[in-house]
């Protein structure tokens, strides 16, 4: 692909058709930019029924919102990449007896490079989504902080964008909160989209327990790995459970036991289709090793003010960490408070206050 000259000025947008990408797009006209709206189609929803051909309703919702700005949008069909890069990835952490994160492997690997690829088409020099985040730049370094408003701070999932990336993409949303940007919204003259009930979750989970999803993508999962043996760490034998993938770290529920033991999930062993589990104190960990690491500067390590999260918005360790590399794809993180039922495969980020240093996932 020839990459024509970067137009300072014009900016390639992420538009899902809801309010934050929405209100990104009028901020930045406000801003004197010239904006091209682009929807990344990931995904068939079966809530909207959609075939192959029809587009899916939060797309048509942009295009509609793109001609009343008076924007030029277009259409990703990543659907064939998503599903191989993606979720195939997803599946596999599964069967490897992980707990994985998809919105981490899609980020970098799909939704950022390919609003890069169009934007170098279009000789637009930034990109611009609709997260409450702040991209701010330290002695040549660039680094993600935590938005103003705490209930929708996304950086957590967000630690892997490299240099290339950050430097080039707008995040407007990240100096308010949500309901400052419905506000706008109205204020914009669009109460429709102040409205938009917001999507949670895993996109293509739609809502559905990630169980049934294996099911459903691999029908032959209960024959493949069937039932398993459960015991406690001395290997007595406690009784079975469905098969591995359907259990995380921490879990209690659906454990075929002889009799009540109060015990959870600690260990799966994938290779021999068992359960380890272990009384809830035992879960804590101070100390854990970090794979597939990516800091934006390994000078960052030295402070001793870094903390870990460990599950976005949920219950994460207090205090101050200290992190020790390893080699070129670990590390080790030592803690002043414990963690709770840290998950193989779980995505860990490192701070400084409110700014994201990097992160990596748990081992």
């Amino acid at each position: 692909m020839t990459i024509t000259c970067r137009d300072k000025n014009k900016v390639v947008l992420g538009m899902s058709g809801g309010t934050d990408s929405s209100v990104t797009a009028m901020l930045l006209q406000q801003k004197g930019f010239e904006v091209i709206g682009v929807s990344l189609w990931f995904w068939n929803s079966p809530n909207e029924g959609s075939d192959n051909h029809e587009l899916p309703h939060f797309i048509v919702d942009a295009q509609q919102l793109a001609k009343k700005l008076s924007i030029e949008h277009h259409v990703i069909d990543a659907r064939a990449e998503f599903k191989d890069v993606v979720i195939g990835q997803f599946l596999q952490e599964y069967l490897n007896g992980r707990t994985p994160s998809p919105c981490i492997h899609c980020n970098p690997n799909l939704k950022w490079r390919l609003l890069l690829y169009k934007a170098d088409q279009l000789g637009a020099n930034y990109i611009a989504t609709g997260h409450y985040i702040q991209i701010l730049e330290e002695e040549g370094t660039f680094y993600i902080h935590k938005g103003d408003d705490p209930a929708k701070d996304q950086s957590y999932f967000l630690w892997n964008l490299n240099q290339e990336i950050l430097s080039r993409t707008l995040t407007p949303l990240g100096a308010f909160t949500k309901p400052e940007v419905r506000e706008m919204a109205t204020g914009f003259g669009h109460k429709k989209v102040a409205s938009k009930k917001e999507s949670m979750g895993i996109c293509f989970l739609d809502g559905m327990d990630y169980r049934d999803f294996l099911k459903q993508e691999i029908p032959d999962v209960d024959a493949k790995v069937g039932k398993g043996k459960i015991v406690n760490v001395d290997g007595k034998e406690l009784g079975w459970h469905e098969g591995y993938p359907f259990y995380t770290i921490g879990q209690k529920r659906g454990l075929e036991l002889k009799e009540k033991t109060g015990l959870m999930v600690s260990r799966i062993d994938a290779d021999s289709n068992t359960l380890v589990l272990e009384k809830r104190e035992q879960l804590n960990k101070t100390e854990f090793g970090v794979s597939g690491y990516y800091l934006n500067n390994e000078d960052d390590i030295n402070s001793s003010e870094i903390t870990t999260v460990v599950r976005g918005l949920g219950l994460n360790p207090e205090g101050y960490s200290k992190l020790t590399i390893v080699d070129e794809n670990s590390l080790n993180v030592g803690l002043e408070y414990p963690a709770w039922a840290i998950a193989p495969g779980q995505p860990v980020a490192f701070y400084i206050g409110n700014k994201l240093i990097g992160g990596g996932f748990a081992e």
